[in-house]
């Protein structure tokens, strides 16, 4: 991995979000870049006032500079900061021009803060967080705001046996092999439901499957009962004491029972632990 993307609206899950990406580039010597989203018509300062696009970008720009300086100096020293992070501003809306950074093959990873219950960029960066999980071309990783980097030492990965694949399992093989992590592998069914012969022969294969393209891998299989899908993989990522959750996008029978109409999106805009979405 080698370069992280961490888009900011400055607020405080954006801040969050930076900081936990500056450490985890640190331990896979990654660079960050941080960039900035913005419209001209869009003025969050004085609804009265219509600054110039210079003035925009000027205040911007400092904003930015201020938004770098203020969160990670006082970690690490400045010329480390200097090598380590890079800085865009971009005018345009934010989701669409995040979707289309993430398909220039340029950026491995893009840390986003997911979204808060208070402040109105917040709720608008929440929105946006859950745009870009769900299209974005490269993995997303979402951070809940106030949670501090620690080693990746378990992560789970929420699957449908019927709908693993092989491609997705070798991405999160090599994420594994990356952070020296163990893999989860967990399936969550409902409290109604019944496990079937099916599901333990579909249980063999998927070890089957890892154990061939990755046998250097450590990793464990989990069945989990549960009224909701949300439900049943925070419980488990709680119990188990979870340093990520993986969740993977083109799974489509796995993201309607997971973006359930009572719970729709709950797990993505508000994850208790970092919350990787792949595609």
């Amino acid at each position: 991995m080698k370069k992280i993307l961490v888009p900011t609206d400055f607020s405080e899950n954006a801040s969050s979000a930076f900081l936990y990406a500056m450490e985890l580039a640190e331990s896979l010597n990654a660079m960050v870049t941080v960039v900035h989203i913005y419209h001209p018509s869009a003025n969050h300062l004085n609804e009265f006032y219509i600054p110039s696009d210079d003035e925009i970008q000027k205040i911007s720009e400092e904003r930015l500079d201020n938004f770098v300086a203020k969160d990670y100096s006082k970690n690490i020293e400045e010329v480390i900061v200097a090598t380590m992070v890079e800085q865009k501003l971009i005018i345009g809306f934010a989701a669409d021009q995040l979707v289309e950074m993430s398909k220039s093959g340029e950026y491995d990873l893009i840390v986003m803060g997911a979204t808060g219950s208070t402040g109105v960029l917040e709720k608008v960066f929440g929105k946006v967080s859950l745009y870009v999980a769900q299209r974005a071309v490269c993995p997303v990783l979402l951070i809940p705001s106030g949670v501090l980097f620690r080693p990746i030492k378990r992560f789970m990965y929420a699957s449908e046996y019927q709908s693993a694949d092989e491609k997705v399992l070798v991405k999160i093989g090599e994420f594994s092999n990356l952070l020296n992590a163990k893999i989860h592998l967990v399936h969550v069914y409902d409290k109604t439901e019944t496990p079937i012969a099916g599901n333990h022969l579909a249980h063999f294969l998927l070890e089957k499957a890892f154990q061939l393209k990755a046998p250097w891998l450590q990793f464990k299989m989990d069945s989990v009962k549960s009224d909701t899908v949300a439900h049943g993989l925070e419980t488990y990522a709680q119990e188990h004491n979870m340093d990520w959750m993986i969740l993977v996008k083109p799974q489509r029978k796995f993201w309607q029972r997971l973006l359930h109409v009572s719970k729709t999106n709950e797990i993505i805009m508000n994850p208790q632990i970092p919350l990787m979405v792949m595609h």
